[in-house]
């Protein structure tokens, strides 16, 4: 028996705080029994019960059946399908007021969103997608939330018409789910999985999440099929923290928090690097401190990257330093490499992170599951790893205004080219992704870094599907979005990370004021997570960018916006697959004379660029 003492708690109409100060419903919730006493005062549960038979009057079977009394399918998760005939055909329609009974929760905008946020899909492995929610609004440009010809059912007009409502109900319960795993994932340091379930009448459907995905089981009647029900419920009595996800050498206070009736105090955490010329130790606390955590993505599938402030006995560091903990996929360099191999170019020494030491904490990661079960070559995403990283500590790029920080932009640009001629591409360049590195402290000098290489290759004319291009969309070219043909082939060129960089300080002067983002009412639909509203709405800004008005602090700037905002408008033309490839430098020379014709401060001349 597991010694979490594990019970199942009604929670309707109580209100649980998650992320972002959001706040979640979730109508059946399952917690340790300490939990629940440190939750709920008072609280008391007994889990005996009296046996009053004493025999029970029938004969051992020779042989046990494995199969379900009734076969049930996953549950759909677009509203319009066939799977909902073959679900639902089960289940009377729904009454007004309805709702299936499901331990998920509502879904309120968290405070301080925006409110054009929409949810990202991501896919569930062996039966298609389940939504999630993430604040960084990176995914795959394309959707492939497209209708299978088998879901093409003549039977799905009829059954619609028969359960107006219930097509809703589940997928409401399918999106509350996803965000509920969301939580259940950023609830703890490193956290590997989390489970979901959602019941409609004797109907219930396990889920299980990771960084990876969802893996959703088929529906298992428990009247019908209770014996393996029980089996279901007695595997989870016997779950230890690990079994739920959690990782105690991240967070030792897990363990804490499941067994003491009392809120555990932050516990410390060491852990040890290999770095180049020694090895060395990084300490930190968890639960963090409000000073100690820089950086926090809330997603169901992805990275998650976590960067915190942590404290070593290394010699060589003169600044901070900060973790980056994430979940890379297992299919992408090693940052670490990409980064290193970049320093080989000594003139971008300034330009460019200093990686002190990385370590693969679960090289496995969301691959394992997937082995165990048999799905991992259908698996529509590739896995995932958790990895640790130590960086020197750098400053967002918006601690600056006016021409320092259009200075360091160009600094940025130029870092970027050298690396691209030898082809170490960046390929997520974003505004968080532009950072600073200071030298000195009476008069600070500040220079242009260009930082997270997780996402970068060091491939040339690499191409990729629509469905693997993670990128974040605010920034993203506006050809990578569009549609394209079948068998027409994607690759991230020169110009499309060239791109990036126009919209990254079209957004600072639009979004960016005293260094906080503050968008105004015509760019705050560009935050969209979907690729086609978002190409949509940066495209109006190109061709019309008169109707824009930027905060205060850049009004003197927005001339350099005007003419970036045409040189933008040349780059929206019908593709040509004949015509021959532009030449990088050129197309950089074109841009700076465009973007450096409304500016009128300091440019740099480093790095150099030769012909430039």
């Amino acid at each position: 028996m597991s010694p979490l003492d594990i019970v199942f708690q009604i929670n309707e109409g109580k209100r649980i705080k998650g992320k972002g100060g959001s706040v979640r419903e979730p109508e059946v919730v399952i917690v340790s029994l300490a939990g629940a006493k440190r939750a709920r005062k008072g609280f008391e549960v007994s889990g005996e019960m009296k046996w009053y038979s004493y025999t029970l009057d029938f004969q051992q079977p020779t042989a046990y059946s494995i199969g379900l009394q009734r076969s049930i399918e996953c549950l759909p998760i677009r509203k319009h399908g066939a799977r909902f005939a073959r679900i639902i055909s089960g289940f009377s329609a729904p009454q007004k007021g309805d709702t299936p009974s499901a331990p998920i929760s509502s879904v309120p905008t968290p405070s301080g969103s925006a409110p054009e946020y929409t949810p990202p899909s991501v896919e569930a492995d062996n039966c298609g997608q389940v939504p999630s929610t993430s604040n960084k609004h990176k995914r795959p440009a394309e959707d492939p939330d497209e209708i299978d010809p088998e879901e093409r059912a003549p039977k799905r007009t009829k059954v619609v018409k028969k359960n107006p409502a219930i097509n809703d109900h589940i997928i409401d319960a399918v999106l509350k789910s996803g965000i509920n795993g969301a939580e259940m994932l950023c609830s703890s340091l490193g956290r590997t999985n989390a489970f979901g379930m959602i019941i409609i009448d004797a109907t219930i459907w396990i889920w299980r999440f990771d960084r990876q995905g969802a893996i959703q089981s088929t529906g298992i009647n428990f009247i019908e099929d209770l014996p393996r029900f029980m089996v279901l419920l007695l595997a989870m009595q016997r779950f230890d923290l690990s079994d739920w996800g959690f990782n105690e050498k991240l967070d030792p206070a897990i363990s804490l928090r499941h067994s003491s009736a009392t809120p555990p105090t932050p516990q410390p955490i060491e852990l040890e690097f290999d770095g180049e010329n020694q090895k060395f130790k990084v300490d930190f606390e968890f639960p963090f401190g409000e000073d100690r955590l820089l950086h926090e993505v809330f997603s169901l599938k992805g990275k998650s990257t976590t960067v915190f402030k942590v404290t070593s006995d290394l010699k060589n560091n003169e600044s901070g330093l900060v973790a980056k903990l994430y979940w890379p996929n297992q299919d992408r360099p090693n940052e670490a490499d990409i980064i290193k191999h970049a320093h080989e170019d000594a003139d971008l020494a300034n330009h460019l992170p200093c990686i002190f030491g990385s370590r693969d904490l679960d090289p496995i990661g969301t691959r394992r599951i997937r082995e165990e079960l048999g799905i991992a070559a259908r698996s529509p995403r590739p896995p995932r790893l958790l990895r640790i990283a130590i960086f020197e500590e750098l400053l967002p790029i918006t601690i600056l205004t006016g021409d320092n920080l259009v200075f360091a932009w160009l600094e940025c640009i130029r870092c970027h080219y050298r690396l691209w001629q030898r082809h170490i591409r960046h390929l997520d360049l974003s505004l968080a992704n532009l950072m600073l590195r200071g030298r000195g402290v009476v008069e600070p000098k500040y220079f242009g870094v260009l930082n997270d290489w997780d996402l970068g290759d060091e491939e040339e004319n690499r191409t990729e599907s629509r469905k693997d291009l993670t990128k974040t969309i605010l920034f993203t070219a506006l050809d990578l979005l569009r549609d394209r043909l079948p068998g027409e082939p994607l690759i991230q060129l020169y110009p499309h990370d060239l791109e990036s960089f126009a919209w990254i300080l079209v957004w600072v002067f639009l979004a960016i004021r005293q260094g906080q983002a503050s968008p105004g009412a015509k760019v705050t639909g560009w935050r969209t997570s979907h690729p086609h509203v978002n190409k949509k709405e940066r495209k109006d800004f190109a061709v019309s960018p008169w109707e824009y008005i930027p905060h205060e602090e850049w009004s003197s700037y927005w001339q350099m916006a005007r003419n970036i905002a045409a040189w933008l408008r040349s780059r929206i033309k019908e593709p040509d697959p004949n015509a021959p490839p532009e030449d990088d430098l050129e197309l950089l020379r074109s841009f700076l004379n465009v973007a450096e014709s409304g500016y009128t401060g300091r440019k740099p001349d480093l790095p150099k660029i030769e012909g430039l």
